[in-house]
């Protein structure tokens, strides 16, 4: 029997870490600790890259290669790739595996939090066809200010990624309809949070729980919680404090038809000529962000969903640095052929040898 399969998607800073807690809370559900969406999406994406260049080795042979060396093992831990002979399909093979790791578990539904998936969904969709998705969308304003102050990212250029992810969204609901892809507010979720997960248990086919409703951690104290222990209403008006009325301007002006169409309405005292970033722009600011990340080697974050200073070698922020540089100046398809060739290709002989 096949468990359901769901994951928290939506732009990055809108309550998508809130969220996956309440949803912890369920004793049907079970929630991965780390984000794994992104792993499958990449794992078997890398293996149409990987397999014309190993063709002398079998495909489940290089499939199980790639599981076993996924980012940090992660995938290792729930795909079954030990006994790929056992599936038909790599489909059979995700949804299986999560199956009896349910089963294990006793509990009839997986979930995932991966902000940013929704980018993907197509990728996705093509490995876990029956896959649920809850995106959880935040006023545009808030969410930029948050991406700014605490992801150190420009204003602007935070501004035009609510407004393309959150398009990303809507169009993968006309798509997948309201029965797969359910899309819901943080301030809804914050102001009446008994009827919002009512709404996701019915989303998700499952009995609502009053002790999703409890925020209460004695593990940490107040100071290091990432998730705070009660629904602090405060966050959603907060940005009409911390923003100028320049700022708000500048984020409206990329995000106003937007935050219109989601019912927020606009604070802007003037009329503004909405327009989004030109690519030029997109750019020049990501790698202004870019070169900034390069000398910064502390930042506030979460781990285990406690706050904590991370800290970043030099090594893991040049490797860094390298990588949006390549990907934004380099075509794809060149950027694979020169690391699948070389990286992979290595590593999997040498390993073989």
């Amino acid at each position: 029997m096949k468990g359901q399969i769901f994951f928290i998607v939506g732009v990055q800073r809108s309550g998508t870490t809130l969220l996956s807690s309440l949803l912890d809370k369920h004793p049907d559900i079970d929630m991965e600790p780390t984000s794994i969406g992104f792993r499958i999406v990449t794992c078997f994406n890398n293996f149409y890259d990987l397999l014309p260049h190993n063709l002398e080795h079998s495909r489940k042979e290089v499939m199980a290669w790639i599981i076993e060396n996924d980012d940090k093992g992660r995938l290792a831990k729930i795909i079954d790739y030990e006994h790929l002979e056992e599936y038909a399909t790599i489909r059979d093979l995700i949804e299986q595996s999560i199956a009896k790791k349910l089963a294990t578990n006793g509990q009839l539904v997986w979930g995932d939090k991966s902000p940013n998936l929704q980018h993907f969904a197509k990728d996705l969709m093509l490995l876990i066809p029956e896959a649920k998705f809850l995106h959880i969308v935040r006023d545009g304003r808030a969410n930029a200010y948050s991406m700014s102050s605490r992801s150190y990212k420009n204003l602007r250029l935070s501004a035009q990624e609510w407004v393309d992810g959150n398009v990303y969204g809507m169009l993968n609901q006309e798509i997948l309809g309201t029965e797969r892809y359910k899309i819901l507010k943080y301030e809804d979720l914050l102001q009446e949070p008994e009827k919002e997960l009512r709404g996701v248990c019915n989303f998700l086919e499952i009995e609502f729980v009053a002790e999703m409703m409890d925020l209460s951690d004695d593990t940490l104290p107040e100071e290091k919680k990432y998730v705070k222990s009660f629904f602090d209403r405060s966050k959603i008006d907060k940005w009409k404090k911390q923003l100028s009325t320049a700022e708000i301007e500048k984020i409206e002006g990329i995000q106003g038809p937007l935050l219109k169409q989601l019912d927020y309405p606009l604070a802007a005292k003037k009329t503004l000529k909405y327009q989004q970033l030109p690519l030029w722009q997109r750019i020049g600011y990501n790698q202004v962000d870019n070169l900034k990340q390069l000398f910064r080697g502390k930042q506030i974050g979460m781990k285990d969903k406690e706050k904590v200073v991370l800290k970043f070698s030099l090594k893991n922020r040049v490797y860094s640095f390298l990588t949006v540089w390549i990907r934004d100046f380099v075509h794809m398809r060149i950027f694979k052929s020169w690391f699948s060739r070389y990286f992979y290709k290595e590593k999997f002989f040498k390993k073989k040898k």
